[in-house]
């Protein structure tokens, strides 16, 4: 299925995550700190992108520098007929159009109010290969209880004394919040946190950006850190989702921001390995019942939300609705305290 199709969108039993590639927004393909003057090849919805340096200018093109070269370049259609991607660089990322060059416009850039615009240092960037569509990722990130069983090591105990979780859309983005009082710290956090025996205060939230994949995280843990992150969800293939993270190591304890980085890949390893047997499923389009509880309501609105969008661009309309600017603020939203 693709965006020019006439058919009706298919109902949420038929979601197949990875089979339309939405577009006409903005995709952080890479972290500015790793790009130099040897191309490195990345894609969007299976489309190459090219990013490199050539003297004083950076470089983002679907054709590669031999082709360009050679004059092999196919110069289609979402680069205008040019070669060259639309491209803006914000929060230590390029960000690359996906979709009609003539509607990009750098107010579609989402805003991260807790990531410094110019980026973060080096060391504070990682980054994940999920095999994987960028749909289950972003669903994964929105159950913000996948946690408790899959990385106890780093967020704490499940139990708490009162745990609620509290989910909000609009026609572009999906936003839960799961606020938990009186749960045990990990014992990684414990050594962050003076009174070792103290409960916490946590608040959870992610924010999607459906049509790209963009997730912005924030962990607020009282006492404890508050881990500020920028998730993009970057959709190379229908398999596979790639995740350049940045987090802010401002908010984290001093001996502790050096080691952030390196629980991506025991993060992204737990991640993929309950992602991964689903994607198969969706990918052969198995018969097998997508079953969902009461607890899922953040992926199952999200699922909505994509399923219009899909509606919407199948009917010729990639604009965005009023509620669904994706440059508006959202640092309540987020709960960021920027003075703390």
């Amino acid at each position: 299925m693709t965006v020019t199709e006439t058919s009706e969108v298919a109902s949420m039993r038929d979601y197949q995550p990875g089979a339309v590639a939405l577009r006409d927004t903005w995709v952080p393909v890479i972290q500015l700190s790793h790009i130099g003057r040897r191309p490195l090849r990345r894609a969007i919805h299976g489309h190459p992108v090219f990013v490199w340096r050539e003297g004083g200018r950076l470089r983002v093109t679907e054709d590669s520098p031999l082709d360009i070269e050679q004059g092999r370049g196919r110069h289609g259609e979402l680069t205008g007929g040019t070669g060259d991607y639309p491209l803006e660089q914000r929060y230590g990322y390029a960000w690359v159009w996906f979709g009609n060059p003539d509607a990009a416009s750098v107010d579609l850039i989402p805003m991260v109010p807790h990531i410094p615009v110019e980026g973060v240092p080096k060391r504070m960037q990682g980054g994940v290969i999920f095999d994987c569509s960028y749909e289950l990722v972003c669903e994964n990130l929105l159950d913000l209880t996948h946690a408790d069983f899959l990385h106890s090591e780093l967020t704490g105990d499940p139990l708490a004394e009162n745990d609620e979780i509290m989910v909000s859309s609009t026609s572009e983005t999906v936003t839960m919040v799961r606020e938990a009082f009186g749960r045990q710290p990990s014992k990684l956090q414990k050594r962050f946190i003076k009174d070792s025996s103290a409960l916490q205060h946590i608040r959870l939230t992610t924010l999607v950006h459906v049509r790209s994949g963009v997730c912005i995280l924030h962990g607020d843990y009282n006492p404890g850190p508050s881990i500020r992150m920028l998730h993009p969800c970057n959709p190379e293939t229908k398999t596979r989702s790639r995740t350049p993270v940045s987090y802010n190591p401002k908010y984290i304890p001093w001996f502790a921001r050096e080691m952030f980085p390196f629980t991506d890949h025991m993060v992204g390893k737990q991640d993929n390995w309950a992602l991964r047997p689903q994607n198969i499923h969706y990918v052969r389009h198995e018969d097998e019942k997508d079953l969902s509880s009461r607890f899922d309501r953040a992926g199952l609105r999200y699922r909505r939300v994509y399923q219009d969008l899909v509606a919407r661009q199948q009917k010729g309309d990639f604009s965005y609705l009023v509620d669904g600017d994706p440059g508006r603020d959202v640092t309540e939203e987020m709960g960021i305290d920027l003075d703390r």
